[in-house]
């Protein structure tokens, strides 16, 4: 058993990859499905995010195979470039390294935790969960809720929508009596809005596809709604623009935008785009008076943060290398259970088939003693046969201690 992971995330690949790379929630149970089918795979978990796209399993063999079935999804040409792998050890304290929130773009952020929990209900729910694997992703919600507890990794992390905010007011000396619209329903965008109305922005239009839930929204937080049919006519009359849907194509297209802002009086306007994929079109970078950022851009204005929660960093580090010798300990008695068990069934076999032929001889009417006498022999014979032949192959590669211990198994008490 070896716990495998194959991904990209943010540090290893950009939007323009990642976005490719995802899996939905349509084509997450047909993945995951196709994955536990590749010879050698005993459990499987696809976590997919706007910032990675991991593959764990539990697997007999390396991931090869995996990267086989990945490449021929034909997501994206040449993908190996972007992505990484982490075997045994290291995919151990990978994982627990993201439910704590130390691999996050955005450093402690809780969100990624409830992403992980989500991508183990799917894979349970579809029976593509192994035991260890079972184990190991229960055990790494109970490492990051000691992280979050033991250190300040959770406390006041910068997030994406702070830095937003701070981008915008770069753009704007004063941004009270600016127009903003937000594209989405989700939970991005209600946070945009919550955000806005911080810095006493009061024009905010809310937009999305699903009329009745984006009207709903708008009415909560006290702003107005508009059906994305008018789009651009709120692009014209807006200075600031946040987009956060699940769209697999983009929402702003430079066409569109050449043509919104030909008349606006409303310049510059910058654009946050936190959709993955992107809502908006990356050619809209080279127009004049648009600032767009994508999410990570974003992640590079955080990123300098970092140093300001190393201490907490370094401090979850060394809780998840104490927590990662506590699995092994564990993955160590499972094998033990396991060999143990695999052994006495071995034994029950063996024995059941020379008891059932022992009774038979008595039946037949031969001596007991004789009967008990063959019984004794065939036990000897075929207990020992197997366990002889094998403990040659394996003494010459034990090391001293060890293959006194083995020795120490057959002392007379």
């Amino acid at each position: 058993m070896a716990i495998n992971i194959l991904g990209i995330n943010h540090k290893s690949a950009p939007i323009d990859i990642r976005e490719k790379l995802m899996f939905d929630k349509n084509s997450l149970p047909l993945a995951l499905n196709d994955i536990k089918k590749i010879d050698g795979v005993n459990g499987v978990i696809v976590l997919s995010t706007c910032n990675r796209t991991e593959i764990y399993t539990e697997n007999d063999f390396d991931n090869t195979k995996i990267m086989q079935w990945f490449a021929n999804q034909n997501m994206v040409e040449n993908f190996e470039l972007f992505t990484y792998n982490h075997y045994q050890d290291e995919a151990i304290k990978h994982l627990l390294s993201v439910t704590s929130g130390i691999d996050s773009m955005v450093i402690g952020e809780n969100e990624i935790l409830g992403q992980v929990k989500q991508a183990f209900k799917i894979a349970d729910k579809n029976k593509v969960l192994s035991s260890p694997l079972k184990r190991l992703f229960e055990f790494s919600f109970s490492v990051a809720k000691q992280v979050r507890t033991d250190t300040d990794i959770g406390s006041n992390p910068v997030t994406f929508m702070f830095t937003a905010m701070t981008l915008i007011k770069k753009i704007f000396d004063k941004i009270t009596d600016k127009k903003a619209t937000i594209i989405g329903s989700g939970h991005m965008s209600q946070l945009a809005i919550k955000y806005l109305q911080d810095q006493d922005v009061r024009n905010i239009t809310l937009t999305n596809h699903n009329y009745e839930k984006g009207k709903e929204i708008a009415n909560d937080n006290n702003c107005n709604y508009s059906k994305i049919q008018y789009l651009g006519n709120l692009i014209s009359s807006s200075d600031i623009i946040i987009t956060s849907t699940s769209s697999t194509t983009p929402i702003i297209g430079k066409g569109l935008m050449e043509s919104c802002i030909k008349n606006s009086p409303n310049l510059p306007i910058i654009i946050i785009d936190l959709g993955v994929p992107r809502d908006v079109e990356p050619e809209i970078y080279d127009l004049d008076n648009i600032y767009l950022y994508t999410i990570d851009d974003l992640g590079k204005v955080i990123s300098n943060n970092y140093k300001i929660r190393e201490q907490a960093i370094n401090e979850a580090k060394k809780i998840i290398d104490y927590k990662i010798l506590e699995f092994k300990k564990w993955i160590d008695q499972n094998h033990s259970n396991n060999l143990i068990r695999t052994y006495r069934g071995y034994v029950d076999n063996i024995t059941d088939g020379s008891v059932i032929k022992a009774r038979k001889m008595i039946e037949s009417g031969e001596n007991v003693n004789e009967v008990l006498t063959y019984l004794a022999e065939s036990l000897k014979n075929k207990l020992t046969h197997e366990t002889t032949s094998k403990m040659k192959e394996i003494l010459p590669l034990l090391d001293e201690s060890a293959a006194a211990k083995v020795k120490d198994i057959f002392k007379k008490k």
